[in-house]
C-alpha cells in the first residue's frame, strides 16, 4: 500500500513542483483483517487534497479500499465523507502550524528592517547581563536616535521615511562586530548591545555608526538628498549599571542629553549623571513604598466595546499612583515595583480595589485585570483571588486576568497549573499585546485562553502599513483557529475601528471608544462566551 502512495504521489506530483521527501503516516481500520488476502488488482486508492492560498499549506489524505466497495454508492458517499473529515482535521492542523511558525518569526523582528524588536532586545540584554556577570566581562549598551528624522517623514512621506529607516539599520549593522546585537526599538530608535567591549572599544564603535550615518544620504526627491544624523548615547556594564533596566535607563538618558547638546554626538555618562539618576529612582522607590504601605492605588477604568454595535461590554483596569497631585501611569513605576520585587503586593491591592468598585456599581459586565504572570505563581494567590471574590460577592465568571510579559516566567509548567485552577473556579483569561513577543505563542499553545488583545503598535498603523495589516489580519484568523475571541488596542479613529470589524476582530478598545477614568461605568451589553 505504501509502495503504491508513493508511486501515485511521485507520479502525479499533486500540483507540487518537486517532491524531496514523503512521509506516510497510516492506519489500518480493521488490524485483525489480512491485507494478504488481497492483491493489488483488488485495491482502489481514494484521495482528497487540499492546496491554501492563506497560508500556502497544502495536504492529501488518502483511503486504501476494496475496489468493490467504490462502486456501492453508499459505501463511495461514505469514503468521501470520512476524506472530508480527514482533510478538515489535516488541513487546519497544518494551518495553525504555519500560522505559528510565521508569527513566532515576526513576534521577535521588525517587520520593515528585520531587526530584532524592543521584546526580544529585552530578553538578549537580559541574558548578557547574566553571561557577562558570571565571566566578570564588561559590554557596552547604545541607544540611538535620529536627528530631525520628523521632517523626512512629513515632507516627503512615510514611503521615503520607512525607506531611510531600511538604510539607517543596514548602514548601523555594517559598523557593528560579528556577533553584537543590533534591535529596532521602535519609530526613529535604535539599541546596540555591544559584546565584550571595554568603554574605549565602545565609544570606538558609537563614533564608527555615528560618522556612517553622517556620510549616509538617501534620494528622496528628484535633485533632493537627505544624510543621515544620530543623537547616541552609551552605557557601560558593569561601569553604570547592574541590570538591564537600569543600563537601559542610562543609555536612554545620555541619548537625551546629547539630543540638548546639538544633536549628531555621542554621550558617555559622568559620575554627576550617575549619581542624579540613582537619586531620582532612589527617590521614587521610597516614595512608591510608602504608597504600598498605605494602599493608595488608584484603579482607573477603560471601556471595551464591540467592533461592530459599539456597545460597551467590558472595561479593563489600569493602574494609577497619585505623587504630589499628580495621576501617574503605570508605565513610569511598573519597572521599579519590579525591582523591589512589590509587584505582586501592587496587584493585590489592587485587584481589591476592583472588586470593591464592582459591587458599588452593580457591575454586570466584565472587568480585565492586568497581571504579572509572577502573581499567578505566588503561592496563596488563588485562594486569595477566590477569597477577594466571596467578600465582594464577584462572580468569577466576570473577571478576566490578562497575562503580561513584564516578566518572563521560566516554569511555564508551574504557571499552567495555575491558570488552570483559577479557571476550574470559573475565572477567565486573556493574553495581553498578543504577537508581541514568544512568550504569547506560548500562552496560546499551553493555556485555557479566552481572549486575545491584538499588540495595539500593529493595529495603530495598519491602515497605513500594509505589513502591519496583514500581521493583524494573520493573528485574528490565529485566534479564530483556536476559538480565541479577539480585541483590538489602541483605536484611535473610526477608520481603525472600522477596519478591526471588517477583518473580523470581536472587540475593539483605545481612546476613540472610550478614555480611562476612575469612576466605574456600567455596561450596555453582556457578551455571550463560548466556554473553553
Amino acid at each position: 500500500m505504501e509502495d503504491m502512495i508513493r508511486q501515485r504521489i511521485r507520479h502525479e506530483k499533486m500540483g507540487i513542483s518537486e517532491v524531496t521527501e514523503i512521509k506516510i503516516i497510516h492506519n489500518v481500520v480493521n488490524p485483525e483483517f489480512s491485507m494478504l488476502d488481497l492483491d493489488h488488482s483488488e485495491l482502489e486508492f481514494q484521495t482528497k487534497s487540499l492546496f491554501l492560498e492563506t497560508p500556502q499549506v497544502g495536504g492529501v489524505v488518502g483511503i486504501g479500499v476494496q475496489s468493490q466497495a467504490v462502486v456501492d454508492p453508499i459505501r463511495s458517499l461514505v469514503i468521501n465523507g470520512i476524506l472530508t473529515t480527514m482533510l478538515n482535521v489535516v488541513g487546519s492542523i497544518k494551518a495553525i502550524y504555519k500560522y505559528t511558525k510565521d508569527l513566532e518569526y515576526y513576534a521577535t523582528r521588525d517587520p520593515l528592517t528585520d531587526l530584532y524588536n524592543q521584546r526580544l532586545f529585552w530578553e538578549l540584554l537580559g541574558y548578557e547581563v547574566g553571561r557577562a556577570e558570571r565571566h566578570q566581562e564588561s559590554f557596552g549598551l547604545l541607544m540611538i536616535d535620529l536627528d530631525n528624522f520628523k521632517h523626512v517623514n512629513d515632507v516627503f512621506g512615510h514611503f521615503m521615511g520607512d525607506k531611510f529607516l531600511s538604510k539607517v539599520a543596514l548602514t548601523i549593522h555594517e559598523c557593528l562586530r560579528k556577533g553584537d546585537i543590533l534591535a529596532r526599538y521602535g519609530g526613529d530608535e535604535f539599541t546596540v548591545v555591544l559584546l565584550e567591549a571595554d568603554a574605549e572599544q565602545a565609544y570606538m564603535i558609537a563614533d564608527r555608526i555615528r560618522e556612517a550615518l553622517a556620510q549616509m544620504e538617501i534620494v528622496v526627491a528628484e535633485g533632493t538628498k537627505v544624510r543621515g544624523s544620530a543623537s547616541i548615547g552609551m552605557a557601560m556594564f558593569p561601569m553604570h549599571a547592574q541590570s538591564s533596566k537600569d543600563l537601559f535607563l542610562f543609555a536612554d538618558n545620555m541619548m537625551y542629553k546629547a539630543k540638548l547638546m546639538g544633536k549628531n554626538c555621542i554621550i558617555l555618562p559622568t559620575n554627576e549623571d550617575v549619581s542624579e539618576v540613582f537619586e531620582k529612582s532612589s527617590e521614587m522607590s521610597r516614595q512608591l513604598m510608602q504608597i504600598m504601605e498605605e494602599k493608595r492605588v488608584i484603579p482607573y477604568f477603560q471601556p471595551i466595546v464591540t467592533a461592530g454595535s459599539r456597545e460597551i461590554i467590558c472595561h479593563e483596569v489600569l493602574c494609577r499612583i497619585e505623587i504630589e497631585g499628580k495621576i501617574i501611569a503605570a508605565a513610569e513605576f511598573i519597572e521599579i515595583a519590579e525591582k523591589l520585587s512589590i509587584i505582586s503586593k501592587l496587584d493585590n491591592i489592587l485587584m481589591e480595589k476592583v472588586f470593591a468598585k464592582m459591587k458599588e456599581a452593580c457591575y454586570n459586565g466584565l472587568i480585565f485585570i492586568n497581571l504579572s504572570p509572577k502573581s499567578l505563581i505566588v503561592k496563596n494567590f488563588v485562594p486569595m483571588v477566590i477569597g477577594l471574590a466571596r467578600k465582594y460577592d464577584i462572580q468569577h465568571d466576570h473577571v478576566v486576568f490578562e497575562i503580561t510579559e513584564r516578566e518572563t516566567v521560566k516554569n511555564m509548567t508551574l504557571l499552567e497549573s495555575f491558570v488552570v485552577d483559577l479557571k476550574m473556579e470559573g475565572f477567565k483569561f486573556a493574553i495581553d499585546d498578543f504577537g508581541s513577543g514568544f512568550s504569547s505563542f506560548q500562552y496560546i499553545r499551553r493555556l485555557p485562553i479566552d481572549f486575545v488583545k491584538i499588540e495595539g503598535m500593529f493595529v495603530r498603523n495598519m491602515l497605513n502599513d500594509r505589513r502591519d495589516m496583514a500581521f493583524v489580519k494573520t493573528l485574528a484568523i490565529l485566534a479564530s483557529e483556536f476559538k480565541i475571541q479577539t480585541i483590538a488596542e489602541y483605536i484611535e479613529s473610526e477608520d481603525l475601528l472600522s477596519a478591526v470589524h471588517a477583518l473580523g476582530i470581536d472587540y475593539a478598545q483605545g481612546f476613540h471608544v472610550g478614555l480611562p477614568m476612575p469612576e466605574l461605568g456600567p455596561c450596555q451589553a453582556i457578551p455571550v462566551l463560548t466556554p473553553r
